[in-house]
């Protein structure tokens, strides 16, 4: 597996270098320290991974991934983070990050989900997923019980009109239960609300 590496400071990124050369199976093939830096060696070099951080000066390194996202590369993107801020977390999820690590977790914690990523599963930092558990549970605590059976089913997917089949409400009520849990868990969309769901599926 090929890999780039986007972090701005020299030091974070030689650091990670080292760790992922030592595993077999994996290939430096770049790096960069800007979005502009990361699109060009990324087009270039068409890398099975790129690890990138969340900050790179002035820019997001999500912009990286929104932007080639849209060329429909089959390249994996993982975020390497000091962040920890769950907020983060969640906007990188729902853009389709594949794996997604703290900069203070260990060499072999670092190694590990690179190989879950190249493997093709999803990586997320257990220490990440506390955090929003944590605060999707407190959120969650405020809803009234019908509005978390429509979270829930939100969750499994159902449009309003299934939703109102299976609970027995018409769909006016059905959106605006839809619009209430948006407001009380401060979420903009529909498919924000349905991945918040999914880890309260089976609560």
């Amino acid at each position: 597996m090929r890999f780039v590496c986007v972090d701005n400071f020299p030091l974070s990124r030689q650091g990670l270098i080292r760790i992922l050369k030592s595993e077999d199976g994996l290939e430096f093939v770049g790096e960069a320290a800007s979005v502009n830096e990361a699109r060009d060696v990324i087009v270039k070099l068409c890398p099975d991974i790129v690890i990138f951080d969340l900050r790179l000066k002035d820019e997001s390194g999500l912009d990286i991934l929104m932007e080639m996202r849209k060329l429909n590369t089959s390249c994996k993107y993982m975020v390497l983070t000091s962040s920890h801020e769950p907020e983060d977390f969640i906007r990188a999820n729902e853009l389709g990050i594949d794996g997604y690590i703290l900069k203070d977790a260990m060499p072999e914690e670092i190694l590990n989900a690179v190989r879950s990523v190249a493997r093709g599963r999803k990586y997320y930092d257990p220490e990440v997923i506390e955090w929003v558990l944590k605060i999707q549970n407190q959120y969650v605590e405020q809803l009234t019980s019908r509005e978390q059976e429509v979270l829930t089913a939100i969750g499994a997917g159902l449009s309003n009109k299934d939703i109102s089949e299976r609970l027995f409400i018409t769909e006016y009520t059905v959106r605006k239960h839809v619009s209430r849990i948006l407001a009380k868990l401060g979420l903009h969309r529909r498919t924000q609300a349905a991945l918040y769901a999914r880890p309260h599926k089976n609560s």
